[in-house]
C-alpha cells in the first residue's frame, strides 16, 4: 500500500507552503498530494485548497524534492480544457521524472458547478469527454484531434496513471477501460473490498486509493477510532498508540494507495510526526 499527505496541512492553504512540503520530505512521506478547488461555496465548513494545484507542483518539482510520487487529488476536469490541461499534465509529468499520478473528477459543489454553467447531465458529459481526452493525448493516439495538428509532449514523457475520483456508476462504466484505479473518501477496513464492485461491477477491478481525514489525539493516545462529520467529509479520530493498527487493517484490506489529510493538527505538525512514526512502524 503506498501512502502520501494530501495538501493543505491544518486546513490553511497560505501559509509556508513550499516549507510545508519540505517537511513532508524531511518526515519520510513518500508522496504529496494537491486539491484542485477555484472557487468555494459560501457555507459553513466548505474549505479551499489554495493555490492552483499545477503551479504548486510545478513550484515544488522546481526544488528537486525527493518524493516518489507526486500526485492530485483530484483535478476537476468540468472546469479546465481538456487540451491545455493534458499540457499541464504532461509538463509535470516530464519535470517530475515519471513520479506523476492524476487523479480525476467532475467537481461536488452544486453552486460552483452553476457558474461553470454545468447542470448534472453537462457536468457528467464533459467529464467522461474530458477523461477520454486526457487519455488520448496522454497515451499518445491523437485520435481526439483533426488532421493537421498534434499534441507533442516531452520525449520520454510516460502517461501518468489516471485515477477516477466519481461515485457515478455510468461514467465509471463508461470510463473503466481507461482508468489505472478508483479514489473515494473514507471507508472502514472491511468495506474497502466490496465499495467498488458494489458501486460499478464493471469497474470493480480497479485499484482503491482511498482519502483518509485524519484527527491523531496524542492527549488520549488510546483512543478508539470513532467517526464524525466534517464538512464534505468524515473525519477519523484516532489515538497516537492506536494508529499503527488501524494503518496495518487498511494495509491488509486491499487498498492500493492511502492518503492523509490533517486539517486539525496544530502549527508545529504534531499529529504529522505521529503519522510519520507510525507509518516507519507498519509493513504499508
Amino acid at each position: 500500500m503506498r501512502t502520501g499527505v494530501v495538501l493543505p496541512l491544518y486546513d490553511d492553504p497560505w501559509t509556508d507552503p513550499l516549507g510545508r512540503i519540505l517537511l513532508l520530505a524531511d518526515l519520510g512521506f513518500s508522496g504529496v498530494w494537491v486539491r484542485d478547488i477555484p472557487l468555494l461555496e459560501n457555507v459553513p465548513g466548505d474549505r479551499g485548497a489554495g493555490f492552483d494545484p499545477v503551479a504548486l507542483l510545478g513550484h515544488v518539482l522546481g526544488r528537486g524534492v525527493p518524493f516518489e510520487e507526486v500526485g492530485t487529488a483530484v483535478l476537476c476536469l468540468s472546469y479546465r480544457r481538456p487540451i491545455t490541461l493534458a499540457q499541464a499534465v504532461a509538463t509535470l509529468q516530464s519535470l517530475s521524472g515519471n513520479r506523476l499520478v492524476v487523479g480525476v473528477g467532475a467537481g461536488v459543489r452544486a453552486r460552483v458547478n452553476a457558474v461553470y454553467g454545468l447542470d448534472r447531465d453537462q457536468r457528467r458529459a464533459q467529464f467522461v469527454e474530458s477523461v477520454r481526452v486526457l487519455d488520448d493525448l496522454l497515451t499518445g493516439r491523437s485520435r481526439t484531434l483533426p488532421d493537421g495538428v498534434r499534441f507533442d509532449p516531452a520525449p520520454g514523457t510516460a502517461p501518468p496513471p489516471l485515477l477516477l475520483a466519481s461515485g457515478d456508476p455510468h461514467a465509471l462504466r463508461e470510463l473503466a477501460p481507461l482508468a489505472d484505479g478508483w479514489m473515494t473518501n473514507h471507508l472502514p477496513p472491511e468495506g474497502v473490498p466490496g465499495a467498488l464492485p458494489g458501486l460499478c461491477p464493471e469497474a470493480g477491478t480497479l485499484p482503491c486509493t482511498m482519502q483518509l481525514t485524519l484527527a491523531v489525539s496524542t492527549a488520549d493516545a488510546e483512543l478508539e477510532p470513532s467517526c464524525t462529520p466534517y464538512g464534505r467529509l468524515t473525519l477519523l479520530q484516532v489515538g497516537a498508540r492506536r494508529l499503527p493498527g488501524l494503518l496495518e487493517e487498511y494495509a491488509r484490506s486491499g487498498l492500493a494507495r492511502m492518503l492523509f489529510h490533517l486539517p486539525l493538527d496544530d502549527g508545529d505538525g504534531r499529529q504529522l510526526r505521529e503519522l510519520a512514526r507510525a507509518l516507519t512502524a507498519v509493513p504499508v
